[in-house]
């Protein structure tokens, strides 16, 4: 084997290596938040068939963390989690270390994209409060069969429990897929949509800290 070979074979054994461990650790991680606690948004998927909520407690207040909300998207601050696996993925996300005042213009019925050809639309925004958005206004890749609906919600609470100037961020995804062939997708990609969203509530507390 030659030295182009041999760069070959570590490269491949390497990725598809680094890829298990991060489909075994997707695997390992659960929702922490309480599904059947009501939330902002929850409206917009009715009869939802899949519902996940995730909850991080950050040492920062609404003030400090809905700046960080509000420039969601790629194009604009990205979603603050890993950037190996988004750069793996081909998404092209570039995520802020920064509050940047150019994208902290945002409204109900704005679209944050997902990526460059896919989007969602705001559909409730509650300074300091809250930031929903839902596939109802969206866009997606043309024959994506995006045959579900889906709302994605960003809520802060401040309870008395975390101290002075503590807030808690609770992210709930709620689905309906519109043909069974569509719930078992959704069901396959949810290890990973866990692992991206961890990803993103750690690095919105590291950046809120900082």
């Amino acid at each position: 084997m030659d030295r182009s070979q041999r760069r070959i074979a570590f490269v491949t054994t390497t990725g598809v290596g680094f890829l298990g461990a991060v489909a075994l650790a997707a695997r390992a991680l659960r929702p922490r938040g309480d599904d059947s606690s009501p939330l902002p948004g929850d409206d917009l998927v009715p009869g939802a068939t899949i519902v996940e909520t995730h909850q991080i407690d950050i040492d920062a207040p609404a003030a400090t963390i809905w700046p960080w909300l509000v420039q969601l998207g790629y194009g604009r601050g990205g979603f603050y989690s890993f950037d190996l696996l988004e750069r793996l993925a081909g998404v092209g996300m570039t995520n802020a270390r920064r509050v940047e005042p150019q994208w902290q213009d945002l409204a109900v019925g704005d679209q944050v994209r997902l990526a460059a050809d896919a989007a969602l639309a705001v559909a409730r925004l509650e300074p300091e409060r809250c930031l929903v958005l839902s596939s109802d206004g969206g866009a997606a890749p043309p024959g994506a069969g995006m045959d579900f609906d889906f709302s994605w919600a960003f809520v802060l609470d401040e309870p008395g429990g975390l101290g002075s100037g503590g807030c808690r961020l609770r992210i709930r995804e709620r689905y309906r897929p519109r043909r069974g062939a569509t719930t078992a997708v959704v069901r396959a990609m949810r290890p990973v949509a866990r692992l991206m969203t961890y990803g993103m509530m750690w690095g919105l507390r590291r950046r809120c800290r900082a």
